[in-house]
């Protein structure tokens, strides 16, 4: 019988002091979050012309930044505009101003370009379309593959969604669905 306490209490010592592994409270992995900063976790719905910072690529990547997001406007374009462009039937375009800013500590990278998508009704998530370079009345903002620590760049997205169809929010998707931060009109 004292055998088996005496195992008991060993394994409970045992058990207990598991601490040695655990990472101690000051100690914290991922972006070194710049002062003043407060990162929004995924999920998170601002209304359009709020802003909100969130870690990028994730807040978990040691080697990430910190990315200002904004959505100042979502408007539906005037057809006018677009004259010259051959639209789809049945689309209606929308012009979306996006800000994106860099606060650091590391350079972003966007090698499939920047992850904005117009979420509709229907649970879809539109891509938004390239327009061209010359294009003024909706000129994206100037972000190539990467944006330095400290860049901030603003421009606006064009989007075609069928007619009719109730745009729902704004999403800033940097991986799957679960990592969308988003603007509601």
């Amino acid at each position: 019988m004292r055998a088996l306490a005496a195992a008991v209490l060993l394994f409970a010592l045992t058990a207990c002091s598991g601490g040695d592994t655990e990472k101690s409270s000051d100690s914290t992995a991922g972006l070194k979050v710049p002062a003043g900063i407060t990162l929004s976790e995924p999920g998170t719905e601002k209304k359009v012309g709020e802003s909100l910072a969130i870690g990028y690529p994730s807040a978990d990547d040691e080697a990430g930044t910190a990315l200002a997001l904004g959505v100042t406007r979502v408007d539906k374009a005037p057809r006018r505009d677009l004259s010259l462009y051959r639209i789809p039937a049945g689309m209606q375009p929308y012009y979306v101003r996006v800000m994106v800013g860099n606060r650091g500590p590391a350079e972003a990278s966007f090698p499939e370009g920047l992850p904005w998508w117009l979420h509709v009704a229907g649970d879809t998530l539109t891509p938004a379309t390239a327009v061209p370079g010359r294009f003024a009345k909706c000129a994206p903002p100037k972000v190539g593959r990467t944006l330095a620590a400290g860049a901030t760049a603003k421009g606006c997205l064009l989007f075609l969604v069928p007619r009719g169809t109730a745009v729902e929010s704004v999403d800033f998707q940097p991986g799957g669905v679960t990592t969308a931060v988003r603007w509601r009109p």
